[in-house]
Parts: C-alpha cells; sequence; structure tokens
C-alpha cells in the first residue's frame, strides 16, 4: 500500500475564530484536581481488583487463537449498545473547529480498553473528533505502565498527556478531570456531556463484562520492542469508540501491548473524507494502516487476526 503523508489531526480544513477561555480560575480547578483521581478510591479499585481475575479466569484462553465470530460480534455489539449515545457521533460545534484550534501536536494517551474509565475519555475523544497517540497500558505491560509511573508517579489509568498546554503536558490522571478539559481545550463551545461521566456506574461497567475483560491483560507471547531489530512505529487506526467492530480491534492492539494513532471518524466527522483517500470509496471503520509493514487492512477479523500473526512473538 502506497505511503500515505497525514497532520496530527488527519485533515486540513477552514475554520472560524477559536472560542473564548474559560476563566483562569477553571483552569487552575482542572490543574490542581488532576493530581488526585477517583479511580484511584478504594471503591473503585477494589472493584476493578475483584473483576479483574474474575474476567481473565471467565475469558481465558489463547488470545490469539480464532474466535467464535457470531459471538464477538454479538457480545461487542451490545457492549456499543449499553453505552449510547456516546463515543458515535461528533458534536456538531467540534465539525466545525477552526484548525486554529485543534492541537498543534498529538496528544498521548495511556489506558487499558477493558477499564470504564478510559472508555469514557475515548468516548469524549470521539464526540470531539479528536486525534490521539494511545499507548496501551494492560496488565502485565513491559513498557507503558513504566512510563506513567515514571511521569505521573502512580499507576492508574486513563493518564492523559497533552504537550500544547500548561495544564496537560505534566499529566493528567483522573477521567473525568480529563473529558472536561478536553472539552474546555477542544469543544470549540460544545456543552459537556455530563451523561459520559455520571452513567458510569450504571453502564459504564457492562462493556468490561460484556467482553469478559478483553483488552484487559497483555498476551503472554506479544513481541517485545527489544525483541525487533527495529522500534515498532506507532500503527494508525481509523475508528469511532462505539464500533463495535472496532471495539474488536483495540482490543487486540491492547493486549499485544502496540501504540497507535487512532484517527476518530465519528457520524459526522470530515476525517471520513480522509479515511476514503487512505483506503478507497466504500472503506469503513475499522481500517489499520501499519508503517512497520507497509500494510493497510480492512474487516476486524482480519486485522485482529494480522495483528496477532505479527506481533505474536511465537508467530515472528
Amino acid at each position: 500500500m502506497a505511503a500515505v503523508a497525514l497532520n496530527p489531526n488527519g485533515i486540513a480544513a477552514v475554520r472560524p475564530s477559536r472560542k473564548a477561555k474559560r476563566p483562569a480560575s477553571r483552569r487552575r480547578l482542572l490543574t490542581a484536581r488532576a493530581a488526585g483521581s477517583n479511580e484511584d478510591k478504594p471503591t473503585a479499585q477494589s472493584v476493578l481488583s475483584f473483576l479483574c481475575p474474575l474476567l481473565k479466569a471467565f475469558g481465558g484462553g489463547d488470545a490469539a487463537a480464532p474466535r467464535n465470530r457470531t459471538l464477538e460480534v454479538a457480545t461487542s455489539g451490545f457492549a456499543s449498545i449499553a453505552r449510547l449515545p456516546f463515543g458515535s457521533k461528533v458534536d456538531e460545534a467540534c465539525i466545525a473547529r477552526p484548525a486554529s484550534a485543534a492541537p498543534k501536536e498529538r496528544i498521548v494517551l495511556y489506558e487499558f480498553e477493558a477499564c470504564p474509565f478510559c472508555r469514557r475519555v475515548r468516548e469524549a475523544l470521539s464526540q470531539l473528533d479528536l486525534t490521539v497517540e494511545v499507548r496501551p497500558c494492560p496488565k502485565d505491560a513491559v513498557k507503558h505502565r513504566a512510563e506513567v509511573e515514571a511521569m505521573g508517579g502512580k499507576l492508574t489509568f486513563p493518564f492523559l498527556v497533552d504537550p500544547n498546554t500548561d495544564a496537560g503536558k505534566g499529566g493528567m490522571y483522573e477521567s473525568e478531570d480529563i473529558c472536561r478539559y478536553l472539552y474546555d481545550e477542544y469543544g470549540n463551545g460544545a456543552e459537556f456531556p455530563e451523561g459520559i461521566v455520571s452513567t458510569t456506574v450504571l453502564t459504564g461497567w457492562m462493556p468490561t463484562l460484556l467482553r469478559a475483560g478483553r483488552g484487559m491483560t497483555r498476551y503472554a507471547n506479544a513481541t517485545t520492542h527489544r525483541e525487533r531489530d527495529e522500534p515498532i512505529e506507532p500503527l494508525t487506526l481509523y475508528n469511532y469508540e462505539g464500533n463495535q467492530f472496532a471495539r474488536l480491534v483495540r482490543e487486540a492492539l491492547c493486549e499485544l501491548e502496540l501504540p497507535y494513532v487512532l484517527f476518530n471518524c465519528g457520524k459526522g466527522s470530515p476525517r471520513r473524507a480522509t479515511l476514503t483517500e487512505v483506503a478507497g470509496q466504500g472503506a469503513s471503520v475499522p481500517y489499520l494502516v501499519d508503517p512497520n509493514t507497509g500494510r493497510g487492512v480492512g474487516e476486524s477479523e482480519e486485522i485482529v487476526a494480522y495483528l496477532f500473526q505479527t506481533y505474536g512473538a511465537a508467530n515472528s
């Protein structure tokens, strides 16, 4: 496949003037709250600690083995339904966001797919139509968790680094603060969707349970960076959070601890035109581009198989 050069946002657009900033007091509050984390409180941690081993046992087996396609699609579909309407449609204000208001440098998100707190950040990113680099941090990770601990001093997720602002460049914990920060910086005046955070206790765990912990633990045979002749360049995934097929691909990327650039293409996103340029007429999400091999792969089943065949140590 021919190489495609993309800017950090995946598109170029002519847009009106940037919205006014929120008061400095609000921005200081975000920074102060970022030092703490609701995800770090005993209740949330105890639930995660209780669920993780159970889900790992229930969903055990070789992650690279062929899967029951009907069951995979059905459970992922129910997971998407559980979180409707979040993470599927781009906010209208963000469709019209001027290019000058988009991040100049790429935002980096440390997370793991099965985490409900990470999920609501990904939902916000889809609705904001933002591109980020994702560095997966599954349990037993060999690289990215150490980066988070070195920068932030603790291992709670999600953790977001935005080199474009003083508030974000040092790194932020706490998913609600991250979501509000992203809307404050890049929402172009869009009203914050309170339901993204308020519904987590009700439906945020449903995808984790329905998917039996997929995207939670690093695949034991995943190729490490040290085992390869050259460092792994981030892959590119065209995606939106609420897509049931894209979820299957994100789970595999997380289990293999593969860094990737997430180009969100929710409903209404101008970036869908870019996807057509890259993958051809009729292309849909998910679509994966691997700069390490020059491959472009569509269809979730084929992408998942490709990832494990290429980045599973036993098959490398």
